[in-house]
């Protein structure tokens, strides 16, 4: 199993059992960013301590805060508006290149309400 595989398992199985989703934000602005295919991103980590260690250690994120949103929060209020922005979902983004997986929100959202407990 390849690094990215564990940190999508990581992130079904977390989000699953604590119910809360992570992102950054700086003074209301939230990080897009575009995959090699140009299609535009936006993460998303399944824990705080995930996303903390992300913030110290890409330099572009400096000045951004975590931010929590309960589960339910996120299907509500922000999947909505990702759809109509044609977002995919950058899951546990790790290291200075911010690899991870960048996947559909449908995709996300089965997976994760498969394995809730």
């Amino acid at each position: 199993m390849t690094s990215n595989e564990t940190r999508w398992d990581q992130f079904v199985e977390e989000v699953a059992n604590e119910g809360t989703v992570w992102t950054i934000e700086k003074s209301g602005e939230y990080v897009t960013s575009n995959n090699r295919f140009g299609t535009k991103c936006f993460p998303w980590w399944s824990s705080r301590a995930r996303v903390l260690k992300q913030l110290e250690t890409v330099p572009a994120y400096s000045g951004y805060q975590q931010i929590g949103f309960e589960w339910h929060v996120f299907l509500e209020e922000w999947v909505p508006h990702l759809r109509r922005a044609r977002c995919l979902l950058g899951i546990n983004y790790a290291s200075h290149e911010n690899v991870g997986f960048d996947l559909p929100i449908q995709e996300v959202i089965e997976a994760v309400s498969q394995t809730r407990v």
